[in-house]
């Protein structure tokens, strides 16, 4: 999958808000991994960062989400330090778009990266210090809340998973889903006929969550949140105690 999200190229990374994590870093898989959360706990929980990688408001939220639950997080670098440049949005010239697109057929490729997801869970589940977790869950944002959706299908080893301000909004896919589903879009994600469909489609099951925020941008939650807005930090808090509260739930 080689496609743009239309909502990624509206507007820039956000770059300015200072945060220290409070995790720290192992390897899962080959992968470097930021590990946040109680290494005793029942309760695991992948993150999927958006295609800007590790950026400070995402390992914030990764941090918000391990304290609320009770969970050990872990977001592998899927990227392996390489992710799309800030720089490059708004990708508003040709070059940038073939850029862009040229990230999401190679390092971003979906079908490559579910693979790797799947060797970090085998490898995480196993993995000395971290038997207590009986229960996984995973979410995504943006780029990651479209592997979090596809890994939640069939034979999926997660127990429930989610996403904020998803890309690439498919129908069939929440048609696949097994576990319940969490989904926070904004005003920005999607048509609004894929995004309809999208909706009633996760309607179907009681089990499933998902809540429009009208004011928020793409991207509020992940790379483009900014938290020295007043509006923005409100709904970013109030989103990951959303998912906090989902995954609390059903893991």
């Amino acid at each position: 999958m080689a496609e743009l999200d239309k909502a990624c190229c509206s507007l820039p990374a956000v770059t300015t808000h200072d945060y220290k994590p409070k995790g720290s870093y192992t390897e899962i898989a080959g992968l470097k991994t930021y590990v946040t959360g109680s290494a005793s706990t029942t309760r695991g929980i992948i993150a999927v960062y958006d295609i800007f990688g590790e950026i400070p408001q995402t390992l914030q939220g990764a941090d918000r989400i391990a304290e609320s639950v009770g969970a050990l997080v872990l977001m592998p670098d899927f990227f392996k330090g390489k992710p799309l440049p800030l720089s490059l949005y708004p990708a508003d010239t040709d070059e940038k778009k073939k850029t862009a697109m040229s990230f999401m057929a190679t390092t971003a490729n979906i079908d490559v990266n579910l693979v790797k997801l799947d060797e970090v869970v085998k490898e995480g589940k196993g993995k000395g210090g971290y038997e207590s977790v009986k229960n996984w869950g995973i979410y995504g944002l943006c780029w990651g809340g479209k592997v979090s959706i596809l890994a939640s299908g069939a034979d999926t080893e997660f127990k429930a998973s989610g996403t904020a301000h998803p890309g690439l909004l498919e129908v069939d896919d929440v048609e696949k889903l097994t576990v319940p589903f969490c989904c926070l879009l904004s005003k920005e994600d999607g048509t609004p006929e894929v995004v309809e469909d999208f909706t009633k489609a996760l309607e179907k099951s009681k089990e499933n969550y998902i809540e429009k925020y009208s004011s928020m941008h793409h991207g509020w939650m992940g790379a483009r949140a900014s938290l020295e807005d007043s509006e923005n930090l409100k709904d970013y808090e109030r989103g990951y105690n959303q998912l906090s509260s989902f995954f609390a739930k059903h893991l």
